[in-house]
């Protein structure tokens, strides 16, 4: 399982599920990033949203602008570049996405892979 990636690599879905699989086998092991990154997330984007925006949130409306933004976000915090780092970012942007009431298809293996690859090529 490759799960030390340089930042330049192309993470593939193949390395992707075998981290998710691994991380759900044992999620205490991942769990105290995944709560660093979330709550990072969530105390970052209060500087880089809208007041439209967080309207949109506090009334469950999808709003790209802002998902964008969070994606960014978890970019700027994927500095290893290891799969799992990006696994536990996705899962971190997921979770906050299903808190705005904006679905949770993100939270199912392919939604988590999108997510992925939007951070990996923010």
């Amino acid at each position: 399982m490759k799960t030390d990636n340089i930042l330049t690599d192309m993470v593939t879905q193949s390395d992707f599920s075998n981290v998710a699989e691994s991380i759900r086998g044992n999620l205490s092991s991942a769990l105290p990033k995944m709560i660093e990154y979330k709550t990072y997330l969530q105390r970052n984007v209060l500087d880089v949203a809208t007041c439209n925006e967080l309207d949109d949130v506090k009334n469950g409306i999808v709003n790209g602008s802002l998902m964008t933004k969070l994606i960014i976000l978890a970019k700027s915090r994927w500095q290893s570049g290891a799969t799992v780092d990006l696994y536990c970012l996705a899962m971190s942007v997921a979770t906050i996405i299903k808190e705005y009431d904006w679905g949770t298809e993100y939270l199912s293996d392919k939604g988590l892979f999108s997510l992925a690859m939007q951070i990996q090529n923010a």
